[in-house]
């Protein structure tokens, strides 16, 4: 899945990326496992759940960053730019506001194979 297809601004890509990331990292089973306790098999999102869920992405991403190496150009300003907003993302805020296609990305994860 490539998250550019959904056409997220830059600060949503900065909870996409790191929850994208943080899903990447888990097993098979504890991926599924955090996606089932998201998204209902009605298609019901249980907030708090997706909440708990960006919140470990950010401390994840958080610990991540400390090991990334100052570069230069896009590289640098992204990198940057990543550093000075993650700190701030508050996955409970983030969820009452999301765009519906975030959404869709976390049901498109729950339902990739």
């Amino acid at each position: 899945m490539y998250i550019e297809e959904y056409g997220f601004d830059r600060n949503d890509l900065i909870v996409v990326t790191a929850v994208k990331a943080y899903l990447k990292k888990l097993t098979p089973e504890a991926r599924m496992e955090v996606l089932s306790e998201i998204v209902k098999k009605d298609g019901v999102i249980d907030g708090p759940a997706l909440t708990a869920m960006i919140e470990n992405a950010k401390a994840a991403a958080m610990i991540s960053l400390e090991e990334w190496k100052p570069g230069e150009g896009n590289y640098q300003r992204a990198l940057s730019f990543i550093q000075e907003h993650l700190p701030a993302l508050d996955g409970k805020k983030y969820v009452k506001k999301m765009p519906e296609k975030f959404l869709r990305f976390i049901t498109d994860c729950a339902t990739e194979e």
